[in-house]
């Protein structure tokens, strides 16, 4: 072993109590660095994780970690490392990476630089090296390959890379978000995995019944370390509780306690049922409730209404269960659950499944009497299918509205009647963000400013989804909607949006028969009516139906032309 290794493992048992080396690369003396590093908080394309897989001959608690590392610019771009991930993997049944599909075997935070201390410097490279116990040991069985993940958070271009390791297999495993790639890469990582010497205990787990689910987090502890056991559901199954000598100890899946003893612990689990709600139509209402329950748990699931709506009743296959927005029951299958919503008089939703595919505005789009003439600014927008990207944002279906570019527009809608309500799903362009722009719509009446709202989505991510809103007590009849301010802290963002489910509500009448609530019973309101004249069964007075006996006949035109060209009484 190099002189420069020795002192590097020397360094760190020193800074480790009755701490055993149980597997190690250690720095190979060089300036190499690989990188493992992400842009906090909303990652980049410049980030770079990294995997390093490891096999031990005997089972091993394993309770502290170290590692070597250093910024490839020398920190002049990402700054300094403010936290740390540490994560172990299993691998692939081949063995050949690291099971990224799933989540990691135990992840932890070091909440800041793990000790940060200077190593020297190395082929010109300043190096560093690090530390962390874990809060709870790693039970690493025999002969298993398993994988330690640790990335480096830095609040600019990331940089921070591991020092080049020995004794590996020569090769780690990456991920390069830039290229959308996993690859498997030259090289070893520098880091040491310790167990404590302490004497041990020996914590038994097991499910029941076996089918039912599994345990994880039993072996062998050292004395007075924390143990954790972790309890995971099958299919069907739900956990109840751990027992001990069939005394209950704990009801969390994750069970956590100091090891000063043998123990032999059972996980306990029951049959278990899913529960699943959803809106209909999709852009009416919310539905909240949906899990999965143990067998006579108490469920509850909840319909609100968007503006515009009502809710109506919850469904099963059609079947009317409930006509409560609350609806209680106790678990005893699996459900599949829909809260249906009526719209109010004079509400009308766009869903622009009727409108022409692959067509740029400007368009007309009508539904239910009232037209909406789309057009836009800038780049434009189209209708488009909803997964023309590959991706469909929630709440999105069928049509939508496309951006037509990568620049800034807006899209402008004019509506052949007043509304006093405007809304409209949208979604921006949003890379992994933790945060999501500002969208504006700004109200008018024939050309004179009415008002104005903004929103941001509510959850946050990649292609979010938010509803844009605006109310008013003064009639409007057109809006303009506008990306108004990027995401704050996000870098993958552009200033484009997608845009479906817009939904308005009509202006209502002073008198029946000014249908277009302008105040006079004019040509726009008889041409409203012969727009639906000879409609039967479920028409309202917003559509021309005066006499509300549900059809727009002749006897509701004879009374639209008794007040024809008057002010409304």
């Amino acid at each position: 072993m190099r002189p420069t290794a020795l002192l590097f493992l020397a360094s760190l048992l020193a800074g480790s109590a009755r701490a055993a080396v149980v597997y190690s690369q250690p720095h190979n003396g060089s300036g190499t660095l690989y990188q493992s590093s992400w842009w906090n908080p909303d990652d980049s394309d410049y980030d770079i994780h990294t995997w390093d897989s490891f096999t031990l001959s005997t089972d091993r608690a394993i309770t502290e970690v170290t590692w070597r590392g250093g910024n490839i610019y020398g920190g002049s771009y990402g700054g300094p490392v403010v936290n740390f991930t540490v994560a172990f993997y299993p691998s692939i049944a081949a063995g050949s990476q690291p099971d990224v599909v799933n989540p990691p075997l135990v992840a932890y935070e070091t909440g800041g630089n793990a000790g940060q201390t200077y190593a020297g410097t190395f082929g010109g490279v300043a190096m560093y090296d690090y530390h962390f116990t874990l809060p709870a040991p790693f039970q690493a069985a025999a002969n298993t390959k398993y994988w330690v993940y640790i990335l480096a958070w830095q609040n600019g271009i990331p940089e921070w890379g591991f020092a080049a390791g020995s004794g590996g297999n020569g090769s780690y495993f990456r991920w390069v978000r830039g290229l959308h790639m996993y690859q498997s890469a030259p090289g070893d990582l520098c880091f040491t995995l310790y167990g404590s010497d302490a004497p041990t205990y020996t914590i038994t787990a097991s499910a029941s019944p076996v089918e039912a689910g599994a345990v994880q987090g039993a072996g062998a502890y050292p004395q007075g370390s924390t143990a954790s056991l972790v309890a995971s559901a099958n299919s069907g199954w739900g956990f109840i509780h751990w027992t001990e000598n069939n005394v209950e100890v704990s009801t969390s899946a994750q069970y956590n306690f100091t090891v000063n003893a043998d123990r032999t612990l059972v996980a306990h689990f029951v049959p278990a049922y899913t529960v699943s709600t959803s809106p209909a139509p999709s852009y009416a209402g919310s539905t909240t409730g949906d899990g999965t329950f143990n067998a006579g748990a108490t469920v509850t699931v909840s319909a609100t209404a968007n503006q515009g709506y009502t809710f109506a009743n919850w469904t099963e296959y059609g079947n009317p269960v409930s006509t409560s927005a609350t609806y209680q029951f106790s678990a005893a299958s699996n459900r599949v659950l829909v809260a249906n919503f009526a719209p109010d008089a004079g509400t009308v939703t766009f869903d622009f499944d009727n409108a022409p595919a692959y067509t740029s505005l400007p368009i007309d789009v009508t539904v239910d009497g009232l037209t909406a003439h789309l057009s836009a600014t800038g780049g434009g927008f189209s209708i488009q299918h909803a997964d023309t990207l590959g991706f469909t944002p929630a709440g999105f279906g069928g049509n939508c509205i496309y951006p037509n570019s990568v620049f800034p527009a807006d899209l402008l809608v004019d509506f052949s009647a007043p509304l006093t309500y405007f809304s409209i799903l949208y979604s921006p362009q949003e890379l992994g963000c933790d945060d999501s722009a500002t969208m504006r719509v700004t109200a008018y009446l024939d050309g004179v400013y009415v008002g104005t709202a903004t929103a941001t989505a509510p959850v946050h991510g990649t292609w979010p989804t938010g509803r844009l809103s605006f109310n008013s007590a003064q009639p409007f009849n057109s809006v303009v909607v506008h990306y108004d301010q990027p995401p704050p802290t996000c870098q993958d963002w552009g200033p484009i949006f997608l845009a479906d489910n817009m939904t308005v509500t009509r202006t209502v009448p002073q008198c029946p028969a000014d249908l277009d609530g302008d105040g006079v019973v004019g040509l726009s309101d008889l041409s409203a009516l012969l727009t639906n004249y000879g409609a039967s069964g479920g028409m309202s007075q917003a559509d021309g139906d005066l006499d509300a006996d549900g059809d727009v006949d002749l006897a509701d035109l004879s009374a639209l032309l008794t007040v024809f060209g008057g002010a409304c009484p």
